[in-house]
């Protein structure tokens, strides 16, 4: 096992929640490639967790999250998925496009003093 970590960056609690395959909540209109996710959740001794709750969300195409954009519907590319009697899921989503971070600001800041840049690479939050 690892130790818990914060809840992530753009977490909001209560997303819909959907079978072991269920597809992510989406406009119809969702630009992006078709992105299948798929694991098995198990304890520390390997055993299946039937039942286990899985968070998934991340941005869309153009690298914005539901309820910190405006325009986007509540709970565009979140969902919670309940794994199956083996602990398994299968998450029906599009893929991710990396996006750039703003740079104003402390954030900003940071970033130049580090010599770093403001692209985040394409990435699910778990």
């Amino acid at each position: 096992g690892t130790k818990g970590s914060i809840e992530g960056p753009y977490y909001r609690e209560g997303s819909p929640e959907l079978e072991w395959n269920g597809t992510i909540p989406m406009r119809d209109d969702e630009p992006g490639n078709p992105l299948v996710f798929s694991g098995q959740v198990r304890a520390v001794d390997g055993t299946p967790l039937s039942g286990a709750k899985i968070e998934l969300w991340h941005a869309d195409d153009l690298g914005f999250y539901s309820q910190f954009a405006p325009g986007l519907p509540e709970w565009n590319l979140r969902g919670t998925w309940i794994a199956n009697e083996d602990g398994r899921f299968e998450i029906h989503t599009l893929r991710p496009a990396p996006y750039q971070i703003p740079t104003d600001g402390a954030c900003g800041q940071l970033i130049a003093a580090a010599g770093g840049h403001p692209w985040r690479p394409a990435h699910l939050h778990l």
